[in-house]
């Protein structure tokens, strides 16, 4: 962590970790967004896809890291929505 504002979040994109410091203070899509181009996942639209707890919850990308209460460290999933980019 380079200050109070900021911590490590571990994203668990297509099965391999990819870790992205966050401030605490911007939504979490934000964070969801940069593992996404960390790990070259950008063959989809971001908003396909969606940020999960490690309880399977899914979390609103427009919350405040903060308001979603995680801390350093803390394991993330990110998983195409269910239907993205299916047949209509």
């Amino acid at each position: 962590m380079t200050s109070k504002n900021k911590i490590t979040l571990i994203f668990i994109v297509n099965g391999v970790d990819v870790l992205v410091e966050a401030n605490i203070n911007e939504p979490i899509k934000v964070a969801r967004n940069q593992a996404l181009k960390d790990s070259n996942n950008t063959g989809r639209p971001v908003d396909e896809w969606e940020v999960h707890n490690d309880e399977g919850v899914a979390l609103d990308p427009t919350k405040k890291i903060e308001e979603l209460v995680l801390v350093d460290g803390a394991r993330l999933f990110l998983n195409l929505k269910v239907g993205a980019g299916g047949a209509e």
